[in-house]
C-alpha cells in the first residue's frame, strides 16, 4: 500500500495565487462598477439641477447665487442664495454650492453620486435683475444694450426703430465663464471671441470632483480631501476658491487615467442655450 500525502508547499502557494489574483479582477471588476453607477447619478442629478435653473430664470428672469457650502445640513440658511442685488451677486462667490432651497429641490438632488455638494459658479452679472431676459433684443436689431448697470435688451425695441433694438451679439458679448481643458484650449466656451464669433461664455457651471472627490463641501460643512493629488488645473474647480471670471476659467477634461489623472464632472451651458431653454430668447419685434 501507497502512503498518502497531502499537497505540497509549492502547490498551496500557486493555489494561494490564483486565488488572490482572481479576488483582485473582481475587485477591480466591482470597484469599477461602483464607480460608473456613481457618476450616472451625478450626471442625472446635474440633470435635474439643470432643469431646477431653467424653472428659475422663467419665473426670475435671472440666476440665483450660490449658496454658502459651509453651512451644516439642516441649518436656516443651508441652501439659500448668497447676497444679491439689482447688479447681481454681491459677494465673490467663495464656497459656493448649488441653493437648493432656493431652487425647491432638496440637498440630496444637488449632491453628485459620492454625497458631496455639488460647486456652482455663475457671472455674477447674470444674477442682475432681467439679465437672463433677451425678449427684447432683436436678430435685425442695430442698438446697443440698453441700461448700465446692469446691461440689458431695450424695452423700446420695435421693428420700425430697430436702432432702438439690441442685438444679441452685443447682449451676449462678455457674458459668461471661461471653460477650457487642462491643455488650455477653450471648450466651447468663450465669453469675449474676437469677431466676427459670437460670444458663447457660460451661464453658469456645475463641479463634481469625481471619485477623487478633492474641493467639495460635504454635508458638514466641512471640504473633502482628495484621494489622489490634484494637478494644478483640477485645483481651480475647487469650491473655496471665488469666483474665476476672464482672464480666470474653469476645467473641463472628461475623465483620464494615470499620472494626469483628471476626473471632475462638469455642466455648462452657454448663457443663450439657458435663456432659451427659459424661452427668454431674442425675437422679431412687430
Amino acid at each position: 500500500m501507497r502512503n498518502a500525502h497531502g499537497f505540497t508547499l509549492i502547490e498551496i502557494v500557486v493555489v494561494l495565487a490564483i486565488i488572490g489574483f482572481i479576488v483582485a479582477m473582481g475587485a477591480m471588476a466591482t470597484r469599477a462598477i461602483v464607480v460608473s453607477q456613481k457618476r450616472s447619478v451625478t450626471l442625472s442629478r446635474m440633470s435635474g439641477v439643470d432643469s431646477a435653473l431653467v424653472q428659475f430664470v422663467i419665473v426670475q428672469k435671472r440666476m440665483p447665487c450660490p449658496a454658502d457650502g459651509t453651512q451644516v445640513a439642516g441649518s436656516g440658511s443651508a441652501g439659500v442664495e448668497g447676497a444679491h442685488d439689482a447688479t447681481g451677486c454681491t459677494t465673490n462667490q467663495a464656497n459656493g454650492v448649488v441653493p437648493w432651497t432656493t431652487l425647491g429641490i432638496s440637498e440630496a438632488d444637488a449632491t453628485d453620486g459620492w454625497d458631496r455638494r455639488l460647486t456652482f459658479r455663475i457671472d455674477p452679472t447674470l444674477a442682475a435683475t432681467s439679465a437672463m431676459d433677451m425678449s427684447y433684443c432683436d436678430p435685425a436689431g442695430t442698438g446697443d444694450v440698453y441700461g448700465s448697470p446692469p446691461p440689458r435688451c431695450n424695452p423700446n425695441c420695435a421693428s420700425g426703430a430697430l436702432a432702438s433694438c439690441t442685438t444679441p451679439l452685443k447682449f451676449l458679448n462678455t457674458k459668461g465663464l471661461k471653460v477650457q481643458n487642462v491643455a488650455g484650449t477653450l471648450v466651447s466656451m468663450d465669453p469675449n471671441p474676437a469677431p466676427p464669433n459670437s460670444p458663447t461664455g457660460a451661464a453658469y457651471v456645475l463641479i463634481s470632483p469625481g471619485e477623487s472627490g478633492g474641493g467639495a463641501f460635504l454635508g458638514s460643512g466641512q471640504i473633502s480631501a482628495s484621494t489622489v493629488v490634484d494637478g494644478g488645473e483640477e485645483q481651480k474647480n475647487y469650491a473655496a476658491l471665488p469666483v474665476s471670471l476672464p482672464p480666470g476659467y474653469y476645467v473641463d477634461d472628461g475623465f483620464m487615467d494615470g499620472p494626469n489623472h483628471f476626473d471632475d464632472i462638469l455642466s455648462r451651458p452657454s448663457v443663450l442655450a439657458v435663456i432659451n431653454k427659459a424661452s427668454l430668447g431674442p425675437r422679431s419685434h412687430p
